[in-house]
């Protein structure tokens, strides 16, 4: 319960859980359409998104194992506040092992594979001492994304906890609902109103309750702008912002 978190090991749980038929039949979509436009009559015709397909990874020369969709990063970004961005923006050292294994790929599949990203901590895109979980990830000819190579010491096991206040408008949301309610049920009715003959479930409670959850989501706004700890869900892939 309390192991530290493989973030590739939650990746491929998460993906053995969510895909489903359907997403399976529009990625085989995607792949027909993707086919169809490099066919040799149509080269011409794209010759800008064909030379590009030199720079990425072929997915049916690689384990389909190692690949992910944009979706499935996503949300471990969102659930343990990391960030997904190009490789350049990643402050610590990347290993020696992940550029022999893109050397080994680029002379086994004749290609120049030039699009990568690092998903991480949201610290080691500010600090190049943060040597925590890292995954390299290249991207695929279908917009998806190829797992490289994985380093770094594994998450605390409650960042998941820690952080889920901000994945989203909706979970602060209700932290700050939860919170206010659970001070609430533990005032003494003597600090909530002067009315002796006041019950502990009353009007005066319900009063309080809404009194203190204003208060408190004043309180949490003021927080979150002052200190810029904008939500996991719309800067898990901003380069632009590390709050």
């Amino acid at each position: 319960m309390f192991n530290n978190v493989d973030i590739e090991k939650q990746l491929s749980r998460l993906r053995s859980k969510t895909r489903t038929g359907e997403e399976q039949l529009i990625s085989e979509t995607k792949r027909i359409l993707t086919n169809d436009l490099f066919a040799e009559k149509k080269i011409l015709e794209h010759l800008k998104q064909y030379n590009k397909s030199h720079e990425v990874i072929d997915e049916s020369d690689v384990d389909e194992i190692l690949i992910y969709t944009k979706k499935e990063i996503k949300q471990i970004a969102v659930f343990y506040r990391l960030k997904f961005l190009e490789s350049k923006f990643y402050k610590p050292e990347i290993p020696y092992e992940a550029i022999l294994k893109i050397k080994s790929l680029n002379e086994k599949h004749r290609k120049d594979i030039k699009l990568f990203k690092v998903l991480a901590p949201n610290e080691s895109f500010l600090d190049k001492n943060f040597y925590f979980d890292s995954i390299l990830f290249a991207k695929t000819n279908y917009e998806n994304y190829f797992l490289i190579h994985r380093w770094g010491k594994q998450l605390k096991w409650n960042r998941k906890i820690k952080y889920w206040p901000l994945r989203n408008f909706e979970t602060l949301a209700l932290t700050v609902i939860a919170f206010t309610l659970i001070v609430t049920l533990g005032l003494p009715t003597q600090l909530i109103t002067l009315d002796s003959k006041a019950t502990y479930w009353s009007g005066y409670r319900a009063a309080a309750f809404f009194h203190l959850l204003i208060f408190n989501f004043g309180v949490t706004v003021f927080i979150t702008f002052s200190f810029a700890k904008n939500f996991s869900s719309s800067v898990w892939n901003s380069e632009k912002d590390f709050g």
